[in-house]
């Protein structure tokens, strides 16, 4: 347990042969699932509500649920400044009502910037949970290694700060942004007329509806054409 703070409790643990520990956030907060999943799925304004947040945006579609992200985080001086290439993808367990964002870095897609450090090394998930009507159990759980120098100072303060922070824009987030998300609710929200597509539940569900295309994005199960490589 590191610490208990506007309703967010914050637990760590130290990995064997690891520098940096990885720490778990949860909140409960009123709430529901798909607003959440409105929220996350809003690339452009993750900014708003996530701890840290320089710039936020999308580098490369996979499908609906699947992404490729670029996150650029802002350090306090004299700490250069990180960012981080990431894919995040969405599942859903409806006989739980558990819905899971699982991200990890990957190496490439975005050039380096002058003056930053690159993460190569990150791994995590948000989970909500469907705990009561209206009441989510939300967790944010994230292990990284920064990389470059780093006083010990300000690893211990983003270890409790992070989680707290994030969890409690996030939970800011649903109360801005309700009423704006029409679109993506008559899309998945079954109480709006929408369906989660199957391919993104575990199990999946009878009345499951298929993927509907979404303009600029590859349809999940449809071949995408391959770009000519370099030759040899």
């Amino acid at each position: 347990h590191v610490t208990t703070s506007d309703g967010v409790r914050v637990t760590a643990r130290v990995i064997p042969v690891q520098s940096f520990p990885e720490f778990r956030g949860v909140l409960v907060m009123k709430a529901d699932i798909f607003a959440l999943l409105a929220i996350l799925d809003d690339a452009s304004r993750h900014c708003e509500w996530q701890a840290s947040c320089k710039t936020m945006r999308v580098v490369k579609h996979y499908d609906e649920f699947n992404r490729a992200l670029y996150h650029r985080l802002n350090s306090p001086w004299p700490v250069n400044d990180r960012d981080v290439v990431f894919k995040a993808g969405v599942t859903v367990d409806w006989k739980r009502k558990i819905v899971w964002s699982r991200f990890r870095a990957v190496r490439g897609m975005v050039k380096v910037e002058s003056g930053v450090v690159r993460i190569t090394r990150m791994s995590g998930y948000f989970k909500f949970e469907a705990i009561a009507p209206g009441t989510i159990r939300a967790t944010y759980q994230v292990f990284s290694d920064p990389g470059g120098w780093l006083p010990a100072w300000l690893v211990k303060l983003a270890s409790k700060k992070i989680p707290v922070n994030t969890l409690r824009g996030l939970s800011a987030q649903v109360k801005k942004t309700r009423g704006q998300y029409a679109a993506f609710h008559k899309r998945y929200n079954p109480a709006h007329g929408g369906k989660i597509p199957a391919q993104f539940q575990r199990g999946g569900t009878a009345d499951a509806a298929p993927a509907k295309p979404v303009p600029g994005k590859p349809v999940p199960g449809k071949p995408v054409p391959a770009k000519p490589g370099p030759t040899k």
